[in-house]
């Protein structure tokens, strides 16, 4: 399956097969199969880097500072789902690789450990009854721990007292960086979706409907197309000079960065080519389809909205 995918279904996806891994670990058993798909998937998730032919090397010039290959950030790898289906990098919207790195900070450990088991390898696929019902575990895990689903990443996440408000969803999904907290859910610090939908319909107000008003006030025009394919050039102009700079300088000298297009609500725009223009229906392209995600994203928040009922959280349901 080659179709494209947002940051946060390939999260989900990619979520629901690393509790596959900490299952074979904590149980101590995994097969052949599951061995096989999750190395081919670490493997490519970890890959970093890629050597590509450096246009400036020259091999009759033996005095050349230019190395025949440069190390580029990493390629677009496969990523391999549950289900056996092909998830490219590149068919993924909005993927930032940056904040990639920063949601899942150890699958190198994670490898190592996969590696570690590979002479306890079982042979075929794991029988049905050694095969665990996840959903169960995730809710019977909430129960113990009191913990709640939030309306916007639907985890389970623990319900705390603030100050004067009872009963709201912990703070989570975010990173530590120095001195301070950085990317909060939106969910955090509201009820629980069992008991209100609340934060769907804040989150509909607040970050969805402006930020699909300004992008149909982005519609790209010619004088857009012109802008963007000056800073290909510019960009283009600056990595020519970058691969020319002497060894020594090139270790001390920041790589530039790539052009790219990015509308209101992106947290990483389209990465731009560097040795061509671009028209009028490229950018329009990617205009319609990021409008049209958004306006799919509110129809399905307010869809949920309207069938939402009120429900008993996990250990309220324990009482039944």
């Amino acid at each position: 399956m080659n179709r494209t995918r947002t940051y946060s279904e390939f999260k989900e996806l990619l979520n629901t097969e690393l509790e596959m891994f900490n299952f074979c670990l904590s149980t101590n058993t995994i097969f052949k199969s599951e061995f096989t798909k999750l190395r081919k998937m670490f493997k490519g998730l970890l890959r970093k880097e890629k050597l590509i032919k450096n246009e400036w090397y020259n091999p009759n010039n033996p005095h050349s500072s230019h190395e025949e290959f440069i190390k580029i950030e990493k390629a677009f790898d496969t990523y391999i789902n549950y289900n056996g289906h092909y998830v490219p990098f590149s068919k993924i919207t909005d993927l930032n690789l940056k904040q990639f790195q920063i949601d899942y900070p150890n699958l190198q450990e994670s490898y190592d450990k996969l590696l570690s088991m590979k002479d306890s390898v079982r042979l075929g696929r794991r029988p049905k009854d050694l095969e665990k019902d996840y959903e169960a575990e995730r809710f019977r895990k909430a129960q113990e721990e009191d913990k709640a689903t939030c309306g916007i990443c639907k985890q389970y996440w623990e319900l705390v007292d603030i100050q004067d408000r009872k009963n709201i969803i912990h703070d989570h999904g975010f990173t530590i960086r120095p001195g301070f907290r950085a990317g909060v859910c939106f969910g955090a610090r509201y009820e629980c979706w069992e008991k209100s939908p609340e934060s769907k319909k804040e989150y509909i107000r607040v970050i969805l409907r402006p930020a699909l008003a300004k992008v149909i006030k982005q519609e790209p025009t010619l004088e857009t197309v012109k802008k963007v394919n000056d800073l290909i050039v510019e960009r283009s102009n600056k990595f020519k000079a970058y691969y020319k700079l002497s060894n020594e300088e090139y270790k001390k000298t920041e790589r530039p960065e790539k052009p790219e297009y990015r509308l209101s609500g992106q947290q990483i725009g389209v990465t731009l080519p560097l040795n061509k223009e671009i028209n009028l229906e490229f950018l329009t392209k990617i205009w319609s389809a990021w409008k049209t995600h958004l306006e799919n994203e509110i129809a399905e928040f307010e869809t949920a909205i309207k069938n939402w009922k009120l429900k008993p959280t996990p250990r309220e349901r324990l009482g039944k």
